[in-house]
């Protein structure tokens, strides 16, 4: 049986719905449509309001997506953890009939990056001590950097509430199944529009009030019958392009990626 999330606030998933807004991102009219539906039963509800806490009980996990560039393909696969917010992975470019193409190294907390650039041999299993460029990460402008943070939003050290999630706009979408696993699809909870506003800070992620039935979210879940997230999809950029995440879980965390804090 499903346990039952405790009654508390609705905060990562409407996080995501703020900074996928903030960010651009845009949905089509049939999406919309494709939302319209009724609203969660307690099961479903209990089942997404699990995800985020799965992962967080996981510590860490494999992370491979394709993050939507104009005009190329990009591909990110490495390593979160989900406790101590960092994520360290290979960046590459793999846009077919290219005359050139790159690789670089990452490392990130929820603030800055770090890009060791134009690596060229397989990726280490520990990041190299020296050659990295760190910047602050600026999701309102790169989809990279709205990847990167998104991606370690996907832990939260306790379940979302699921009776606020049964009044959002989060939806079933559909029933598929990963490497031989059922899954439920669910469309994320979007923004208020209409009375709901998002703040957060780095220790605190933000809140907003749900959304009205039937408003499109711009996430995707793919989650088994153990509350485990196995994909992750949000809507990106200007293009309505969807970055794509597929999620292994890991019993122990990985060593953390030194990755300064922000100034």
């Amino acid at each position: 049986m499903t346990p039952r999330a405790p009654r508390r606030p609705v905060r990562a998933a409407l996080l995501l719905a703020v900074l996928l807004a903030s960010a651009g991102c845009t949905g089509p009219a049939a999406d919309q449509l494709a939302e319209e539906r009724a609203l969660l039963t307690e099961q479903q509800a209990e089942l997404l309001a699990l995800a985020r806490f799965t992962n967080y009980r996981s510590a860490a996990g494999t992370v491979s997506a394709t993050i939507p560039v104009p005009g190329r393909t990009v591909r990110l696969d490495g390593r979160l953890d989900w406790r101590a917010h960092t994520g360290y992975a290979e960046l590459r470019d793999e846009t077919p009939g290219a005359a050139t193409h790159w690789r670089h190294l990452l490392r990130w907390n929820r603030t800055t990056v770090s890009a060791r650039f134009n690596w060229t041999g397989p990726r280490p299993d520990e990041p190299p001590a020296d050659g990295w460029s760190e910047r602050l990460l600026q999701p309102r402008s790169a989809t990279v950097d709205s990847t990167l943070i998104l991606l370690l939003s996907l832990g939260s050290d306790r379940p979302e509430n699921a009776q606020l999630l049964v009044r959002s706009s989060a939806r079933v979408v559909g029933h598929e199944k990963i490497s031989g696993v059922p899954v439920t699809v669910f469309s994320g909870p979007g923004t208020d529009t209409g009375t709901g506003t998002g703040t957060g800070t780095r220790d605190a992620p933000a809140t907003a009030a749900p959304s009205a039935p039937g408003t499109p979210g711009r996430t995707r879940y793919w989650i088994d019958a153990d509350g485990g997230l196995r994909r992750f999809a949000a809507r990106l950029g200007g293009s309505g392009t969807w970055m794509t995440a597929d999620i292994s879980r890991q019993p122990t965390p990985p060593t953390a990626p030194a990755v300064p804090a922000a100034p």
